[in-house]
């Protein structure tokens, strides 16, 4: 919604008679001290104005519609439908859901489009229109500061999760902690069975109450963007979490569907070729590498580094003389430098290897996930 303000938010207020001269006065002296806080945060911290006023004006004053969060205002269970990480990171709190639509209060609106259009997907896939509303980002602190974030580092602690959102967040976040490389949420004749693949193998980290089986395999594909009644494979992404990148398989078998969680670090820091560990030495990998009109195959069982190992390897051989293309599903890294292409309905492996070979590569990788 465009800003109807005409002129400065403290001239207006005071004009309006909901704030003194000298109380933007003090708030603007607090400002010096606090310069990424907003004027009108800095005047419901000091407590200038009557809260629910001062917001309302605040929004009528820009155009937004405002909202001052009270406990008795937040009809909703803690992370019902946004993580709390989700929620703290992008200053938000929804509090209530009514008619097919669910209402969310942000600190910022104007300065937070992506990150709040990210959100809105989140809750369209779960069949729900946003309306946003502004709010003081110190009130929506002081809202996500109640939530009693519990700290998941067992089995047990999955276990006797009672929200199905919680549990999900908590399994990914314990994977996370675990440094697992994959998850397996798997139906069985009395429970769901949750395993992580660490270093190659696979653990039972859990069995969850049958009777939750419907809800997380609503939540799962809820958040990673898949169809909800379709119950054929399907493939999908979750992008809720800091630095990972999660794609999500589902699969139908005779007690449910199944799902599998690969975790993947958003990051290029692409660990040096050198200090992967292998047992021959730098020169002998160095004439490997730089080898002529040559194809390598590299294979290797789930989780045993193959990923990190083929990236690093085009890590070290990347430089301006040299057009390196990759053909990858999907691609996992983004390195800068490179032409990566990645695989999806539109396009297929013979295709494009049969376009790039006509595009002047020195170097082809052609990467694909086991599915």
């Amino acid at each position: 919604m465009e800003s109807k303000r005409k002129q400065p938010l403290g001239i207006e207020l005071v004009r309006r008679g909901i704030v003194s001269g000298d109380s933007i006065e003090r708030a603007l002296q607090y400002q010096v001290e606090h310069p990424n806080k907003r004027l009108g945060d800095i005047l419901y911290i000091l407590k200038e104005a009557d809260p629910e006023t001062l917001i309302e004006n605040i929004s009528e004053i820009i155009g937004q519609r405002g909202i001052y969060l009270t406990k008795d205002k937040i009809q909703l269970e803690e992370t019902e439908y946004i993580p709390l990480d989700m929620m703290k990171k992008n200053k938000a709190i929804p509090f209530e859901v009514d008619s097919g639509k669910i209402k969310v209060a942000f600190a910022d609106i104007a300065g937070n489009k992506t990150n709040i259009n990210a959100i809105r997907m989140l809750m369209l896939n779960q069949g729900l229109v946003m309306e946003t509303y502004l709010a003081f980002e110190t009130n929506i602190d002081e809202q996500l500061s109640k939530y009693d974030e519990k700290v998941v580092e067992t089995k047990e602690d999955l276990e006797e999760t009672i929200s199905v959102t919680e549990l999900i967040d908590n399994i990914i976040k314990l994977a996370i902690e675990k440094r697992a490389s994959d998850i397996h949420i798997e139906p069985q004749i009395d429970s769901v069975r949750v395993r992580y693949r660490i270093d190659g193998r696979l653990f039972v980290m859990a069995n969850i109450d049958k009777q939750k089986q419907q809800q997380m395999i609503g939540r799962l594909k809820a958040i990673s963007n898949m169809h909800q009644e379709k119950q054929e494979s399907q493939d999908g992404r979750i992008l809720l979490y800091d630095n990972y990148n999660i794609r999500v398989s589902s699969q139908k078998n005779i007690y449910g569907e199944k799902f599998v969680l690969r975790l993947l670090k958003k990051t290029t820091d692409i660990r040096n070729v050198f200090e992967l560990g292998f047992p021959y030495g730098e020169q002998e990998l160095n004439r490997a590498a730089n080898k002529k009109n040559s194809i390598t195959i590299m294979a290797a069982p789930t989780g045993e580094g193959k990923t990190t190992t083929l990236y690093s390897i085009l890590d070290y051989l990347k430089s301006d003389d040299i057009n390196i293309t990759t053909i990858e599903d999907p691609v996992e890294i983004r390195i800068p430098g490179l032409n990566q292409i990645e695989i999806d309905k539109n396009t297929n492996f013979s295709d494009s290897l049969r376009t790039i070979l006509r595009q002047d590569p020195d170097v082809i990788l052609l990467r694909r996930n086991k599915r």
